[in-house]
Parts: structure tokens; sequence; C-alpha cells
């Protein structure tokens, strides 16, 4: 009972929040018995840690793309202390963790997820028709999967109700499992564009939608910065083009334009945000490049001219070509409302080919899957994707573990295993940088010094 009321009272030490928010939190409560005993499984107050070591046997350098075998990785309070070979008078005990039949990577970070939503289910998760506090339970459920499966950092690009928001700050109180989460809120999107879900509707019965924040114009576009800043986000997302999962928008054609998007950049620098910006289309990718965004997600349709102000502004890409691949090859879905004037297996083997080129062109690729598209969990499937498009197996790893560090502005605490960084590891067997399948196959998984139970 007193581990209930001081989980409860953390509550009070959260930021001021929107009443969203405060939805999603309350959504989140009844999982908090679950949180505490997993938190203290015998129901005493926590100790004060000590040191652990684990016994690697092989240590994966993503810098230097090499192996150091046989390494002994201290953990001093969540954060790693000392790295090297271990010494022959050195004796296993309690706190020893035998990792030496295994292969060691740092925890791998997703730079675009969607953990409160799962629009993969179609009709059985409508927005529409679910009540806001499932939001934040879809995200207690699906942000577990996600960090059992090796990924330990999350960037979240929009729910519902600022859900993301909410499942973040109770991830940090120690309320329920989950990996670092960076979120950016509600995505902002034009009257009409993607993401502004009352497109469907007949003009009597038009509403504001309850996914994103809808503006127009500079003042307006603003503003929504402004009000996404003011419940608690880390990252502003807006909508360039149309999308895939709105009706009535075409992803190739821009929304915004370079000025609305420059507004948005500059407001959210004002507090040391980024700006990622939705873009398939090659107008609507220049667009946000030349307004000084961070990130493009998608990139689609983006020609060798998109490609070459990418490179040259270095603005990071996130392609997210397990959603693409879900949507187009697995489940065969029908998009020819979207101007696709080739087959699903076309337009798929067009984007892995931008993908190549991209990458061949020394555009900064941050890992990013779009989870949520398809079911969580299977994030890890889309390294393969990314060899299979030309990548190097230890480009694919660096995607996901320093230069998603980089975009993210976290290089400094997480995505190596180094001295001083979080101690955010996983452990698979076999060797990663011959055969990349076996990153699905996750063996454990520790975030900040703490293993991570598996179902």
């Amino acid at each position: 009972m007193n581990n209930h009321h001081e989980l409860t009272s953390k509550m009070f030490q959260f930021r001021f929040v929107s009443p969203y928010t405060l939805i999603g939190l309350l959504a989140l409560t009844c999982w908090l018995p679950l949180a505490a005993a997993a938190t203290t499984p015998d129901g005493a107050e926590p100790t004060a840690k000590t040191s652990q070591w684990i016994r690697a046997g092989r240590v994966l350098d993503v810098v230097k793309g090499e192996y150091a075998t046989d390494q002994l990785i201290t953990i001093t309070d969540g954060k790693i202390t000392a790295i090297e070979p271990i010494p022959k008078q050195a004796q296993p005990n309690d706190l020893w963790l035998d990792w030496s039949h295994l292969t060691v990577l740092p925890g791998l970070i997703d730079a675009h997820t969607h953990l409160c939503d799962n629009s993969h289910m179609g009709r059985a998760f409508d927005h529409w028709a679910l009540p806001a506090a499932s939001f934040g339970i879809a995200g207690v459920v699906n942000a577990k999967r996600t960090l059992q499966a090796g990924f330990t950092t999350v960037r979240d690009l929009s729910a519902p109700y600022y859900a993301c928001v909410a499942l973040r700050d109770a991830i940090n109180a120690g309320w329920v499992p989950g990996p670092r989460m960076h979120s950016s809120g509600q995505m902002i999107t034009m009257t009409g564009g993607h993401g502004d879900w009352g497109g469907w509707m007949a003009p009597e019965h038009q509403v504001q939608t309850p996914a994103e924040t809808v503006a127009d114009g500079t003042d307006a576009v603003r503003q929504a910065v402004r009000l996404q800043i003011q419940h608690g986000v880390d990252w502003i997302k807006l909508s360039a083009t149309g999308g895939f999962g709105t009706t009535g928008t075409i992803p190739g054609a821009s929304t915004y334009t370079q000025a609305e998007i420059q507004a948005a950049v500059e407001e959210a620098a004002k507090r040391g945000i980024g700006v990622a910006a939705h873009a398939h289309g090659n107008d609507g990718i220049l667009n946000a490049i030349a307004a000084g965004v961070k990130s493009i997600e998608h990139g689609t349709l983006m020609d060798t001219q998109a490609i070459k102000q990418l490179k040259k502004n270095n603005t990071f890409v996130v392609m997210d070509l397990l959603a693409a691949h879900y949507d187009l090859i697995e489940t065969k879905k029908d998009f020819t409302d979207k101007q696709i004037q080739t087959t699903n297996e076309a337009y798929y083997q067009d984007y892995a080919a931008n993908f190549k080129r991209a990458y061949q062109a020394g555009v900064r690729l941050a890992f990013g899957t779009d989870s949520g598209v398809y079911p969580h969990g299977r994030n890890a499937e889309q390294f393969q994707l990314m060899v299979d498009a030309g990548m190097s197996p230890i480009d694919a790893i660096r995607s996901a573990t320093t230069w998603a560090a980089e975009l993210l502005g976290q290089e400094q605490a997480v995505g190596q295993i180094q001295v001083g960084m979080h101690a955010d590891l996983l452990a698979v067997q076999g060797d990663p940088l011959t055969d990349i399948g076996v990153l699905t196959k996750v063996q454990q998984v520790m975030k900040g010094g703490e293993l991570v139970p598996g179902d």
C-alpha cells in the first residue's frame, strides 16, 4: 500500500500537463500494482544500488565496427563504469551475469515510433470509436514489447491526447516498463492535410480531430508549436506532405509552405527543440529541408535534388522500410487512391532504391520504423530490409545506435558501450555483422543496469 501511495504521489512531481495528458496518466494508473511489483518484487523499499558485472563473450564497438572478446563490463548505479578484459583472478559472484556465450551491443534506438497507436489493427483500433484512455493502455503494452525487443530508446512521433507524453512520464516515474522516450505530442497539420481525419465527413459534421493539431498560416503554426511545448513535448512533428493513412490526401503533394515550416522551426528552436517533418513527396521534402528541420520522415519519393539537399544541409532522413513493406507487400493494402501508378511490389522496390541512393550519397540516416503501422515489437525486422536494400550490416546497426543518438542529441548518453553512458545493452547469439537477422532474436536486454524480464 505504501508503494502504491509513493508512486501515485509522483504525479505531482510532473510538470504541468494538459487534461488530455492527465487522461492518459489516469489510464496508466490501472497498471500501478504491476509496475510496483516489477520495481520491488518483495514489496520492500529499494536499496542503494551496488556494482554488478557482465562477462561478455563479444562486445561490439559500433564506431570501429570491431569486436572485443571476453570482456568484463562493470555497471554502477545504471551507468557503465568500466570495460576491460576479464582479469585472470576475477571470480564469478552473485552479481556476475554470464553472457560469455553471447554478443553484446548497445541498446537500440527507433527514431520513429507510435507506441500509443495500433493502426495496423484497422477498424478494431478506430480513433473515433475508442475512449481516450485506450491510447494510454495501448502504450503501456506496446512500450513493454518494444523494450523487450532490444529498443531501449525511442522517439515517439505523435499520439492522440498527448498520450505519448503521458507514457514517457509514467516510464520515467517507474510506473511501467518501457524504453527511454522522446515524445512529440500531436502532429501539426494544415486543414485537410495528413492527419486531419475529418476529410471523409460531410461539411455539417466537421469536428476537430483529437489526434492532431490543425493550423493554417505562419501565426497559427507558431501558436500550435507553443501549444505542444506547453504540454511538455521533446520534439515537434509537422506534416509537410499528404500521407498514406489519411483519406483525401496525396503523399506526393506538398502541404505546408516553406514559410510555415520555418515558423515552426524558429518557434521550436527558442526552447531547443527540433522539428521532424513527415514528408513523402519531393516538393514537401525540399520545403522542409530549406526551412531547417532536423529530420525528414519517410522521404519516399525523393529525387536526386532532394538527396543533394539532404546531404548539403546535414539533414537526417528516417526511412521506414518495415512499415512500407508491411503495408505494400505483407498486407497488400490498396493505395490506388494515392495516385500510385505501379504495383505495390514495384512501389516498394522504388522506395528501397531511394534508400540505397541516399545511403550511397552519404545522407545521414537514422533507424526508424513507424511502429504502429505494423505490430509492435517487430522493429528489428527492418535491419534485414536495410541490408537487402544495400546498406552494410555495421551501418545498419550504427543507424540504430550512434547515428540515431546523434539525431536525438543523446550521443553522450546512449548508442555506444562506453564508460559514463547508460547501461543500455542487448545480447544475441551469433554475429550480427554476418547475419543481421540475429537482432530479431534478442536473448537479453538491459536498460539502465536493470535486466528486462521476458514474458
